[in-house]
């Protein structure tokens, strides 16, 4: 199992998490025919890509916006990721 660790806390990967953080990339990409709505989130576990299959974009989630994710952390191209994560906006 391979772990990453940051200065505050450690993810690993196959464990369920919640993080808050902000927003501060957003892109679509491709994974097959499907596209692929890819956000980074800067958490206090450092960034961690948000990935929502069959989704080209998701009303509210922009860059600069506050949210709560919570989903399982895997890693995808060599990156921290969690797919199809819940979330909720924050103000």
């Amino acid at each position: 199992m391979t772990t990453i660790s940051t200065p505050t806390i450690r993810l690993i990967p196959g464990e369920r998490v919640s993080l808050t953080g902000v927003i501060r990339d957003t892109s679509t990409v491709s994974l097959g025919a499907s596209p692929v709505y890819r956000c980074v989130l800067a958490s206090s576990g450092g960034d961690v890509d948000l990935l929502f299959l069959g989704r080209g974009t998701i009303a509210g989630i922009t860059v600069g916006t506050r949210c709560v994710i919570q989903g399982t952390v895997v890693i995808h191209c060599g990156r921290l990721a969690v797919w199809n994560p819940r979330y909720r906006l924050l103000p």
